[in-house]
């Protein structure tokens, strides 16, 4: 389950890259195009069973320039009873070395065992066109009020927090 809504921002002389809720749409240098970012929520695993992980999703499209190092930085977060905190062990960075136009790249988190709780999904990312690095952006999430509680029970439980 993934929430993604498209909003516009600029950058001058790089590509912006936002992991989140929203997705982004940017002007790249030496030609037209954007990349659209997603976070999904956490969830139970589907290659390492057992255990929880959550994923960042980016998909850029180009006409003109070379895009490559992207580096999608994903991790999961529990909610304690009044604030989100890192789950140990679960920050994890993925890197493209080649970035094609149209493709769809995913980051994935560190895995947790399967435990109750209610848990969401924070990344960012970044990369270069033409050999400039993209602004650095803050962690994104799936929603700063809502999580999955056990996340390895189905169907999936978005629950509001705080």
């Amino acid at each position: 389950m993934k929430t993604l809504t498209r909003v516009v921002c600029a950058a001058v002389g790089a590509v912006s890259l936002v992991l989140s809720l929203s997705a982004c749409t940017a002007p790249l240098p030496n030609g037209n195009g954007n990349c659209d970012f997603s976070v999904d929520y956490p969830h139970g695993s589907t290659t390492k069973a057992g255990y929880i992980d959550g994923k960042g999703k980016v998909t850029c499209t180009y006409t003109k320039g070379s895009l490559t190092n992207l580096h999608i930085e994903t991790r999961l977060q529990k909610w304690n009873g009044s604030s989100w905190a890192t789950v140990s062990g679960t920050d994890n960075t993925t890197t493209q070395a080649t970035v094609k136009s149209g493709v769809t790249y995913t980051g994935v988190s560190g895995f947790v065992r399967c435990q109750s709780g209610t848990f969401r999904t924070e990344s960012r990312g970044y990369g270069y066109l033409d050999g400039k690095k993209s602004q650095s952006v803050e962690w994104q999430t799936t929603d700063t009020r809502k999580g999955v509680k056990n996340p390895c029970t189905k169907p999936l439980q978005v629950v509001s927090v705080g």
